[in-house]
């Protein structure tokens, strides 16, 4: 199935949605940024099954009709695709997740957050 046909059939989007699922939970499953490019994204495809001509112009008709396809992807431009992989920051911001202080487990940094509101909105 070629890229552009995604957008004239849902099993083909369900299809490619699935790749990208897959890719996402192997990249968060090292704790890496999964960052694409056309043709590795072809190669993907190709390695499971179907044939998408990708580029630039084409995923982005397919990105704007597809919420499920915005979810999965973080951003894209001319040269590829950053994918959406939980528990990665993207270039430029804060850590994905919340450093927990050395020796404190993260029900300790819940209770204090907790006790920190809780005080706030009795007074």
């Amino acid at each position: 199935m070629r890229f552009f046909e995604f957008a004239d059939s849902n099993v083909g989007v369900d299809k490619f949605v699935m790749v990208l699922r897959n890719f996402i939970g192997r990249a968060a499953s090292k704790k890496q940024p999964a960052k694409l490019n056309w043709p590795a994204l072809q190669k993907i495809a190709g390695d499971s099954g179907f044939e998408i001509g990708a580029d630039y112009e084409t995923f982005k008709s397919m990105y704007d009709s597809s919420p499920a396809i915005q979810g999965l992807v973080r951003n894209f431009n001319a040269n590829g695709v950053e994918l959406n992989v939980p528990g990665t920051a993207a270039a430029g911001e804060v850590g994905a997740e919340s450093p927990v202080n050395k020796g404190e487990t993260s029900q300790d940094a819940v209770d204090k957050i907790a006790a920190g509101a809780a005080a706030g909105n009795l007074s």
